[in-house]
This record gives C-alpha cells, structure tokens and sequence, in this order.
C-alpha cells in the first residue's frame, strides 16, 4: 500500500537522483575543523576573560568609593574604607568593607566579596577615608591585577585623589 506521507517524503529527498544531505566522513571533517580552530581560540580567550575579571573588580573599587563619598555627604560624617582582617598591609585581595563611626559603634555600609582570581594591592598600607565634603585624607592607588600573575597586560589601576576624583587606567602599572 502507498502511504501518501511516504511518498512525498521520498520526493523530496531526492533531487535529480542524488541524495540530499551531509555524509558521515563530510561531518566528521568539519567537526575537526572546528576543534582546531577552537584550540587555536582558546588562549586568547583566556586573556579576555582575565581581563574582564580584573576590570569588574577594578570596577567594584570604584562603585565602593563613589557610594563612600555619597554617604560621607549624606550622613555628615566620616566613612572609611578598610581592607579585612584576613589581609594586612598593602594586600586588598581579600575584599574591603565600607564603615561609618569606629570601634564597637562602626556601622558596616556595605561589604566587597573577594575574587580569588584577582589580586589588589594598594599603594600604601591603610585605610581610606572621606569626609563631609566627599574629600579624601590621602592620595590612593589600587593595582588590580590576575592572581599569580603580576607581569600580565591585563593590569588595572584605581586612582583616587585627595579631591575625591576616581580615574580607571587600564594596562598601566601606577598612577
């Protein structure tokens, strides 16, 4: 019996009396193809991502001083930047929280996660304040840079300057 749907299909599977379609050797090489090309891709992808990473971090900085000197005006008070505990010195690596008032009266405003894949060094060990005004106490430079790799080209840098001014250098190692 004829199955109208059976027909049709072998209609139009056939143009001409050559077969439609790819053969299992012609997809087999594109696919390879196409590994190649990838593995070639793959490094320089790498880089980008790395560079991404080290710019949203870079970027995180930023957004904490800007909401710093917003609250420094708002509030008429002091608000502070300061690495955690876990770091010590010129090391930023391990985040940084956003405080109001000190001792056991400090208010945290806002906390800044680490991202083990970025390390932050600052230009100077300490903290980082602004006052009423939104200025700050002291010139800052933040060097953001991938974990490990320090002589990388996907090096940012953070400047802050006593005006309160904040200025993102790519590729640059200091201000």
């Amino acid at each position: 019996m004829k199955n109208g749907f059976c027909a049709s299909v072998r209609t139009h599977s056939h143009r001409g009396g050559t077969p439609c379609g790819f053969t299992l050797v012609e997809m087999m090489v594109a696919i390879a193809l196409m590994g190649i090309l990838l593995a070639f891709a793959l490094p320089n992808f790498n880089s980008l991502i790395e560079k991404y990473r080290v710019e949203r971090m870079a970027s995180a900085l930023m957004a904490s001083v800007s909401h710093a000197r917003a609250e420094a005006a708002r509030r008429a008070e002091t608000v502070i930047i300061r690495q955690r505990a876990e770091c010590s010195g010129a090391d930023w690596s391990c985040g940084w929280d956003t405080v109001v008032g000190s001792g056991t009266t400090a208010e945290t405003l806002s906390r800044q996660d680490p991202d083990s894949r970025v390390a932050v060094g600052k230009s100077a060990s300490g903290t980082m304040s602004f006052d009423a005004m939104g200025h700050s106490a002291s010139v800052a430079g933040f060097r953001f840079y991938p974990a490990g790799n320090g002589n990388s080209s996907n090096v940012a840098v953070v400047c802050v300057a006593l005006g309160g001014r904040i200025r993102l250098l790519k590729g640059r190692s200091s201000c």
